[in-house]
């Protein structure tokens, strides 16, 4: 059939950032990919959505219209070790002579150690895969590229009955963990490699080759699969903006039917289940896909545990699952949160009120690998031999040092925490035990920046020990007050801990004190200076918790500093003094260089992009297929001009911010002499420290100043929020 060029849809703005395409096109996109999850069986994946479009799969027909090769699909036989099998991969079901096409439809976690009920060890919740091996449950769908023929039909009948190679009608079996140091748990990226590598037969009949000669003068892997990578994460966004579908991750779920299932008794069970702690009060960790299975044979549909319909079933029950956490619709007292989105369809945690402080203002719908981080920490220390420092005395009444967890996935935790004046004077940092758990025993590496000062060698990059919740034999720089703020970084499988202080854009005078150059926590201050504390405001109720975003590894907002101080100090020299590093040696200045984690590494990406587009950094694509070059420039008129003829984006001159810049963050601006800020406003910055910082932050706006909301420009004031938090949208 040669080369039909795509979908009629089918265009360049795809494969770019989401906010770059226009609403038309948006919206018309959407409405196709709606038709297409309706006539798949209510359940369409981002990498499913790229497939509808570039091979034209026709809703009415109800198959693709281009003639597909099947010598580029990949071939998966009975028995033994799987190939990867990402979601979206077309693949040959062969039994001898006799073969079945399909293409993947989703694919989950299937390790054994689940009992038929749901239960999990916690020790499984977040684990990493094994011996390089990670069991999966692959679910393919048959009836992607039409009607079934009568021999087609007996076939794929003899592998459903029992012992005919699949269990509950879908291919479970080991897996390799990584394909081409992409994880294959990331299905964006193993989809991406799979069409840029194997499959590139397939990925010429459509366009996109075309369109890179024509932008490049040449195409390389690296290329493609950034293309397809950044079409999966853009159409991933227009699936969650369709009116008609919900979204868990990069599944698309008919909405009608989510809501369907979210009100029928199976759903009540599950809740029912998921939200009962162990025993003694204990976390108790529930995998889905083993409880929807014992829940649904014995009723009068079992049908919905083979085929497309099972993931659709797994994709309901955690939907519902998130809207009863987020409309606390849980049971009263018991907290519920997602620990694991991989394995087994999802674990999900629950546990008597209150939670570790480790949890506590954490979105509960942010995978945390939580069961297996505690079960590591209590082995480590089990069968440590290593002598531990006697922890510190205990530290004076000025020295609460509240700890904010602020982000944690199985990967990264960043956290916020004041010094107080007993800290500054003893050399101690305070993390807290539960975070200090989630790192490796022994001896830590503490990479400090002091935001505007440069310093010495021997206080940037410091060795230090463990005491109690706290690291001890901290040097700091000379001169930094009491309550001055700090974000920590660490990676979860490494030694560093990256920390910084944020300079204020302009100083505050405190009274009694002098000029605070630094963030800072207002009560630790006057209390380091002897002066009195008024006190503590009345803890506020936080809001609803935020939606997860769709792509496989959300930015970090929190991040966006440590970022900008790693370019400062270990990147490249460029134009005009600038700082410029690849997302691979940006990840390793920050974590160390014996870090390998893909998901870390998108983490780190992820969030260089969106400072890109907030004009933070600046963004370029590397010749000849290597990595993206991020770039800081400094505030001076050279940096400027260089930039403007560097950046795509045009600058405005009187303010150095790109013209195009589409989002103005919430913060705290001047009033003029004698006003005061409304009711309102005091209000919604109350609300919006709560939402970003838990409900200890301090919530009282500084005489003379409003607040001013986030928003996009153009588009008028919008939600309190900070720009990574987004309130779930009831459909």
């Amino acid at each position: 059939m040669g080369r039909p060029g795509g979908d009629a849809l089918l265009c360049p703005e795809i494969f770019g950032a989401f906010e770059d395409v226009p609403t038309r096109l948006r919206t018309a996109v959407a409405d196709r990919l709606e038709q297409v999850a309706a006539a798949r069986g209510g359940l369409l994946h981002a990498c499913g959505a790229f497939n509808a479009l570039y091979f034209e799969y026709s809703p009415q027909l109800r198959r693709y219209t281009v003639e597909p090769d099947p010598d580029a699909f990949i071939t998966a036989p009975i028995g033994g070790p799987l190939p990867a099998l990402p979601v979206g991969a077309h693949v040959r079901l062969t039994r001898g002579a006799r073969e079945l096409w399909g293409e993947v439809a989703a694919v989950l976690g299937a390790h054994e150690d689940v009992d038929r009920d749901g239960w999990a060890a916690g020790a499984l919740s977040g684990a990493p895969a094994t011996d390089s091996l990670d069991r999966q449950r692959v679910i393919v769908d048959t009836e992607v590229f039409g009607p079934l023929s009568t021999g087609e039909q007996v076939e794929r009948g003899r592998w459903l009955r029992p012992g005919g190679g699949w269990q509950d009608g879908h291919l479970i079996g080991p897996v390799p963990s990584a394909v081409r140091d992409v994880s294959a748990r990331d299905q964006a990226g193993s989809f991406a490699a799979y069409l840029a590598g194997p499959a590139r037969p397939l990925l010429d009949l459509g366009p996109l080759p075309d369109w890179l000669l024509e932008e490049n003068g040449d195409v390389t892997d690296t290329d493609i699969a950034r293309a397809i990578r950044a079409a999966v994460s853009c159409l991933g966004q227009i699936m969650a903006s369709a009116p008609g579908l919900r979204v868990w991750g990069l599944y698309g779920r008919s909405g009608a039917e989510s809501s369907s299932f979210a009100g029928s008794a199976p759903a009540k069970e599950v809740l029912s289940t998921v939200s009962r702690p162990a025993p003694g009060g204990r976390a108790r960790y529930t995998a889905l896909w083993p409880l929807l299975s014992t829940l649904l044979r014995s009723t009068e549909r079992p049908d919905q545990l083979a085929g497309v319909s099972a993931a659709a079933l797994v994709v309901d029950a955690n939907l519902a699952l998130a809207s009863a956490v987020t409309n606390h619709k849980t049971p009263a007292n018991i907290d519920v949160r997602l620990d694991d989105c991989w394995q087994q369809g999802g674990i999900w945690r629950a546990q008597p009120l209150p939670v570790p402080s480790l949890l506590a203002g954490l979105d509960p719908l942010s995978p945390a690998g939580v069961g297996y981080a505690e079960s590591q920490a209590s082995a480590e220390k089990l069968s440590s031999t290593t002598t531990e420092v006697a922890p510190t005395a205990a530290a004076p009444a000025d020295n609460p040092s509240p700890v904010t967890v602020v982000h944690m996935d199985d990967e990264l935790v960043v956290l916020t925490t004041s010094l107080s004046k007993s800290d500054l004077a003893a050399g101690r940092l305070e993390l807290g035990r539960s975070v200090l758990d989630l790192l490796p025993q022994g001896e830590l590496i503490l990479q400090l920046h002091h935001d505007g000062v440069a310093l010495p060698d021997e206080l940037a990059k410091q060795r230090v020990g463990r005491a109690g919740p706290a690291v001890r034999q901290v040097t700091w720089p000379q001169g930094l007050p009491p309550g001055t703020r700090l974000t920590v970084a660490a990676a979860r499988a490494g030694r560093r801990l990256t920390a910084t202080t944020i300079r204020l854009s302009s100083p505050v005078e405190v009274q009694g004190i002098g000029a605070v150059l630094w963030e800072y926590d207002p009560l630790m201050l006057r209390r380091g200076a002897g002066l009195a504390v008024p006190p503590l405001p009345p803890r506020r109720e936080a809001g609803q918790h935020p939606t997860p975003r769709s792509s496989w590894r959300p930015a970090v907002a929190a991040l966006e500093h440590l970022i900008v101080e790693a370019l400062k100090r270990d990147g490249d020299i460029g134009p005009a003094d600038s700082r410029q590093l690849d997302g691979v040696r940006l990840t390793a200045a920050l974590f160390g260089s014996g870090i390998r984690s893909p998901a870390l590494l998108w983490t780190v990406i992820h969030t260089c992009e969106d400072m890109s587009l907030l004009g933070l950094l600046t963004q370029l694509t590397a010749p000849h297929g290597g990595p993206d070059v991020f770039t800081w420039w400094p505030p001076t008129p050279d940096a400027l001009q260089a930039r403007s003829a560097s950046d795509w984006r045009a600058l405005d001159p009187a303010s150095g911010q790109p013209l195009s810049r589409r989002w103005i963050r919430p913060q705290r601006r001047r009033l003029p002499e004698g006003q005061q800020p409304s009711l309102e406003s005091r209000r919604d910055y109350a609300r919006w420290r709560t939402e970003v910082e838990g409900t200890d932050a301090d919530t009282e706006l500084p005489p003379g100043m409003t607040f001013v909301h986030g928003h996009l420009k153009g588009s008028g004031l919008g939600k309190p929020w900070h720009r990574h938090l987004t309130q779930r949208e009831e459909r």
